[in-house]
C-alpha cells in the first residue's frame, strides 16, 4: 500500500500550476497538449487536481462561449486547491516581428532540475523575479537564463532558437520548460525540411547566430535582433525564421480545420 508523506507544510497552499493557451477561430490549439503538462506538473509539485481531465476540458469550453470570443489568450490556473481560468486578448505591437527584440543574460542562473524542476509550469516565479530586479538597459525586451553550467537555458518566459549554416539548433529540453510551441516548432521545421537539432548551446553561439527568435504561446514566433549589445544576424526576420512562421500558420489552420467538429 502506497503511503502518503506528511509534510510539515501543506504544498496545496505554498504553490500552484497554470498553462497558456491560445485560442484561433474559436479553438483550442493543442488543447491536450497543454492539458497533458498541466497533469504532469501537479504531480511534480505534488499537487492534486480537483477535477477530471474531461471536467476541466468542458469549463475551458464553456468560459471561453461566455466571452464570445474567437481569438483568445487562456490561463488555466490551479491554486488553493481551485481552478481558475480567465480568457482574455494577448497581442503584440507589429513591430516586435519586424524589427526583433533586444535580450540581456541574466547574472542569475536558471533553477537546476535537482532543486525546483523548471520542467514543471509552476507559480514558483522566484528565479524570474530576481532576474527582473537586476538592472537592465533601455529597450531590453526579454531576459535571457543561461544553466548551471553556462549553457543557453531559456528566457524569462519562453524558448530559445538559433539558425547556424542554416540548421536550426535549440537547447535539450531537460532542466528547461518544453514549450507547446517549442515542440510544435520542431514539428513544422521538420516539415519544412529544415534540419533541427537539439543541443547545449553557448552565448558564443547565439552572438555568432545568422537568425534567433523565441517562442511561447502568446508571442509564437518572435525574433531577436540583439543580445547583450551585440546584433544578432543581419536581416530581420531572416529567411529560415520567416519559412517557418509560414509554416506554424499553416499548421495552426490544417490543425484547426481538422478539428472543425468541435471535438478539441
Amino acid at each position: 500500500m502506497t503511503q502518503s508523506v506528511r509534510l510539515p507544510f501543506d504544498s496545496e497552499e505554498t504553490t500552484g500550476i497554470y498553462e497558456s493557451l491560445k485560442v484561433y477561430q474559436g479553438r483550442f490549439f493543442r488543447l491536450e497538449e497543454h492539458l497533458d503538462r498541466f497533469f504532469e506538473s501537479a504531480r511534480t509539485v505534488g499537487l492534486k487536481i480537483p477535477e477530471p481531465r474531461e471536467k476541466i476540458r468542458e469549463r475551458l469550453r464553456k468560459s471561453l462561449a461566455e466571452s464570445g470570443r474567437t481569438e483568445a489568450f487562456v490561463r488555466l490556473t490551479l491554486a488553493g486547491r481551485e481552478i481558475f481560468v480567465v480568457v482574455s486578448e494577448r497581442s503584440h505591437p507589429p513591430g516586435l516581428y519586424r524589427k526583433g527584440v533586444c535580450l540581456r543574460t541574466s547574472a542569475i542562473r536558471r533553477n537546476l532540475s535537482q532543486a525546483a524542476f523548471p520542467e514543471a509550469k509552476s507559480t514558483f516565479f522566484l528565479n524570474q523575479i530576481l532576474a527582473t530586479l537586476e538592472p537592465a538597459p533601455p529597450g531590453n525586451y526579454e531576459i535571457l537564463f543561461l544553466n548551471a553550467e553556462g549553457f543557453l537555458a531559456e528566457a524569462r518566459i519562453g524558448n530559445i532558437f538559433i539558425v547556424k549554416e542554416g540548421r536550426l539548433l535549440t537547447p535539450p529540453a531537460h532542466g528547461l520548460l518544453n514549450g507547446v510551441t517549442r515542440r510544435f516548432v520542431i514539428e513544422c521545421a521538420c516539415l519544412g525540411k529544415i534540419p533541427v537539432e537539439e543541443k547545449p548551446l553557448t552565448r558564443h553561439d547565439l552572438f555568432n547566430a545568422e537568425e534567433a527568435f523565441l517562442t511561447n504561446t502568446s508571442w509564437e514566433i518572435l525574433p531577436i535582433r540583439e543580445v547583450d549589445g551585440r546584433t544578432v544576424g543581419t536581416l530581420l526576420p531572416g529567411p529560415v525564421t520567416r519559412k517557418l512562421e509560414l509554416l506554424f500558420r499553416e499548421g495552426v489552420q490544417k490543425e484547426i480545420q481538422k478539428a472543425g467538429n468541435g471535438k478539441n
